[in-house]
């Protein structure tokens, strides 16, 4: 594929693939965060205490709230689940059309890597969700599965994590760029406060997933660009 092509098409960069300290980087530093996050989870560390804390504040907030308040949180899960689907779903099948081939096998093995990721480790870990510590429930989820770490932490730091990698370089005025990085920010923070919210994870469940999914996307997406820099199929 020729560089009009390339620049005129949702492609990727490469920049992982010219600089992989980037991507390894992000691979260990976020390993080390989770790491330590489940250490204190194992040994009952202090920031158990903190998380109970948070969700205490979070649920007498939520009890308190409005209606309308109470089903915008609670719509967080869906668009944190279905809407994540979705998004992956549309990804790769453009990929797929536009016969972009490092870019499908980017966001394959991103994305459902993230979800076995997901399921692996909250099975190792086993923590219940916080909502089981409530008289007065908010919402009940995902009462039988784990909630550490939260997977709709891990999977919108991918899939955010994609598009701006993808989209960024492309986008030329600078108030454009700060409008994406905010808009991603944004939509980060409000699925991460809508679990906060209805007790279905703790605090360190989110900064959990966010550190994992930043650890898986720095691997994956590094091993990705290199192999087909090798193989010279970009």
């Amino acid at each position: 594929m020729n560089e009009r092509d390339n620049s005129s098409s949702l492609r990727s960069p490469g920049l992982l693939a010219k600089k992989p300290i980037i991507g390894f980087l992000m691979f260990f530093i976020s390993l080390i965060i989770f790491a330590a996050l489940a250490y204190n989870l194992a040994n009952n560390g202090p920031l158990i205490k903190w998380d109970l804390s948070v969700n205490e504040y979070f649920h007498n907030f939520a009890l308190n709230s409005s209606t309308l308040m109470t089903q915008i949180m609670v719509a967080g899960y869906y668009i944190g689940l279905e809407g994540i689907i979705i998004a992956e779903v549309l990804l790769g099948g453009y990929f797929f059309f536009k016969k972009s081939w490092r870019e499908f096998a980017m966001s394959g093995v991103v994305f459902i890597g993230g979800g076995l990721l997901f399921k692996i480790l909250s099975q190792i870990f086993m923590r219940p969700r916080p909502f089981t510590l409530f008289d007065k429930l908010i919402w009940a989820g995902s009462p039988n599965i784990p909630g550490f770490p939260s997977g709709h932490a891990l999977n919108i730091i991918l899939v955010c994590g994609i598009l701006i990698y993808l989209f960024f370089p492309k986008i030329k005025s600078p108030g454009r760029k700060f409008i994406m990085i905010l808009v991603s920010l944004l939509v980060i923070l409000y699925i991460s406060l809508s679990r906060l919210y209805v007790g279905d994870h703790y605090l360190t469940d989110i900064i959990a997933g966010y550190a994992i999914g930043i650890a898986w996307f720095g691997l994956a997406c590094t091993s990705i660009e290199l192999l087909f820099k090798k193989y010279k199929k970009v």
